[in-house]
């Protein structure tokens, strides 16, 4: 019965097993995305808004967790690893003498924009920003904005690698001053804008749906 649900309120969108989704009213999810094995997607608040959007050939890595207090956003041609975190709501803990769960929660604001690869156990938590077209490598941890077009590993996560529209490549950052004269370098080149950048994923990708079979659902070929 829940993946007739699914079917009807999500077309064109592949589920595995034990998918479950706290508030489908406040979903929207594109098709040709694909949510894996056991993810669990979490509306705090459920209202007449829509606080998880998902864009069009999207995936969710099997284990993962979305969770929105707020506003939550991934947007088209994202992957996300096995066991990804990402949220813009945390508990509130402020009063010791009660218990945290009792605190009600904190709402704000995660965007991950177009084509951007969070790697196996990336946790995202806070009001931020994950520009387009960057990478998160395995394990790291985000807790402020990444610029578009980079490459951040660690915890808490760092800019390792950004790529330079002057030279038209991924350039390894030396130091802080080098990161702020590439960063300064874009303002003389602008990076595409998410619209512009957008419209040219659809027009050069050949993959329209995520393949149906990585969701799991105990299928093996």
């Amino acid at each position: 019965m829940l993946r007739s649900q699914f079917e009807i309120l999500y077309p064109g969108v592949s589920f595995g097993n034990n998918v479950q989704i706290l508030g489908m009213a406040n979903v929207d999810i594109g098709t040709g995305s694909c949510i894996g094995d056991n993810a669990w997607l979490n509306v705090c608040q459920r209202d007449n808004e829509k606080r998880i959007k998902i864009g069009r050939c999207v995936l969710v890595g099997r284990g993962s967790m979305i969770s929105a207090g707020g506003f939550l956003e991934i947007g088209d041609y994202c992957l996300f690893a096995p066991r990804v975190f990402v949220a813009d709501a945390d508990h509130v803990y402020s009063n010791i003498m009660r218990p945290y769960i009792d605190q009600g929660a904190t709402s704000g604001r995660v965007v991950v924009e177009e084509n951007c690869w969070l790697g196996v156990n990336v946790a995202v938590s806070g009001n931020v920003v994950i520009g387009r077209g960057s990478v998160v490598g395995a394990s790291a941890v985000v807790t402020r904005d990444v610029p578009p077009f980079s490459v951040v590993v660690g915890a808490p996560a760092r800019i390792i690698q950004l790529f330079d529209f002057e030279l038209g490549g991924w350039v390894k950052i030396r130091d802080d001053c080098h990161l702020s004269g590439l960063l300064e370098a874009r303002e003389r080149h602008p990076v595409p804008s998410r619209s512009v950048y957008a419209k040219m994923l659809h027009k050069t990708a050949v993959t329209k749906t995520v393949n149906p079979l990585v969701a799991g659902g105990g299928v093996s070929i």
